[in-house]
């Protein structure tokens, strides 16, 4: 049985994020084909979730990092290995800081990317930790996953095939930070292609890089000297909807507030479009599923009626019931998982076109899509007043689902990287 070593920022469970949804899948398969070891860090407080993970997965190799509190000379140590990047941020925090007016601007600033994308975020101890996992045995493939560990490739014996799985294009999302700026600035726009350079440069380095759609993996190819690409898509299984969609007063959002993607697409939304839907539907409340920070809550609270913070739920499908689901997203690639659950629990949804990358939905078939508020605004009401249209949009989701992202394809094409 071929042996396979998976190295990715955190543990793929619980189930609460794309990210960890995206690695369970693949994972869950992978183990039964292969001798998976999983190397990954965790946290202080993860040991139960990391107990259950074994108990799902009895044939894997668990080689877990635990992050502990750092004596003085570990932060030495981590500042030293991370000055570039420290300076780095200080650097550009001191020239947005004389450049942002508007509240979007100091959103961007305080949550950009551009400053950390060349860094690593990690303490040294779990490259050490790595490094010894790699020399325990022959291990024919090595897989790093997320742009977080995208360096460690200098890492891998020859004597190994790299692979690299590309979540999210990191040159893309900046790009499209840098397009939400209110001001223009040379500056920015060096550091972005820095940051491009590094990206590429850095995948250059693998045996073949997983994308995650085709979008990306075109994307790709248009900057890489020698792409050895695939895309593979995380395959969703359909799951079985108990009832249909009859009607929504309440709106849906699934994310949590630590991935800024959510964290912008939410801001944009609640401030560009949710008072003049409130004030047109009184009735109306929206519901935000996934883990929010209690000071964002309470700005949201202050300004907003209607508005509720859930953070994790036991029962998604049972609050996603019989409601209009959105995907907000300006920025980002990849794909978003969250999407999948909404037609899963066989509700409409409404999102941006970056929101919907990726993915084979198309506008007014499966889904609807508005780029500027008043058009978000406006396929949100065409499904408060049109019954129908959004049982529709649901049914020819779900048949797309199933036609377009078979399971057993999906899987098949990921597995065959390895064969």
């Amino acid at each position: 049985m071929r042996k396979i070593l998976v190295v990715t920022p955190y543990m793929p469970y619980p189930l609460n994020s794309g990210g960890k949804i995206a690695q369970f899948e693949f994972n869950n398969e992978m183990r039964n084909q292969f001798k998976l070891t999983l190397v990954f860090t965790m946290k202080p407080g993860e040991e139960k979730a990391l107990e259950e993970l074994k108990g799902l997965w009895k044939n894997v190799d668990f080689k877990p990092y635990l992050i502990r509190e750092k004596s003085y000379s570990d932060r030495f140590g981590d500042v030293v290995f991370r000055f570039s990047e420290l300076f780095n941020r200080l650097v550009g925090k001191g020239v947005l800081y004389f450049n942002c007016k508007t509240e979007l601007d100091k959103l961007l600033k305080e949550n950009t990317t551009l400053f950390r994308s060349k860094g690593y975020g990690f303490p040294r101890a779990f490259v050490d930790h790595f490094r010894h996992i790699l020399l325990e045995d022959d291990y024919e493939y090595v897989q790093v996953e997320f742009h977080q560990l995208i360096s460690f490739a200098k890492y891998i014996p020859n004597s190994s095939n790299k692979i690299f799985v590309h979540h999210e294009l990191r040159f893309i999302r900046e790009q499209r930070e840098l397009e939400l700026f209110s001001f223009k600035s040379k500056f920015l726009k060096r550091v972005y292609k820095r940051n491009k350079k590094f990206e590429l440069s850095a995948l250059e380095q693998y045996d073949q890089v997983c994308a995650l759609s085709e979008v990306d993996k075109a994307l790709l190819e248009k900057g890489l000297k020698k792409p050895n690409l695939i895309a593979s898509p995380v395959p969703i299984r359909a799951g079985k909807v108990e009832a249909g969609f009859t009607s929504a007063d309440k709106l849906v959002f699934l994310g949590g507030e630590d991935h800024f993607p959510n964290k912008e697409g939410v801001n944009w939304f609640l401030m560009n479009c949710w008072i003049p839907l409130k004030s047109k539907y009184p009735d109306l409340t929206m519901s935000v599923i996934g883990k929010w920070h209690q000071p964002t809550i309470a700005k949201y609270g202050a300004l907003l009626s209607g508005v509720n913070f859930l953070g994790y739920v036991e029962q998604l499908e049972k609050e996603m019931a019989n409601s209009i689901f959105i995907v907000p997203i300006r920025i980002g690639s990849g794909i978003r998982m969250k999407i999948i659950e909404a037609v899963n629990a066989g509700i409409p949804f409404v999102t941006t076109d970056v929101g919907v990358e990726g993915l084979c939905f198309k506008d007014g078939h499966d889904c609807l899509i508005g780029n500027r508020p008043s058009d978000f605004c406006a396929s949100i009401i065409k499904l408060l007043e049109d019954k129908e249209l959004g049982s529709r949009l649901s049914i020819n989701a779900r048949n797309t689902l199933s036609e377009e992202n078979s399971y057993e394809k999906l899987i098949a094409k990921r597995i065959a990287i390895y064969n």
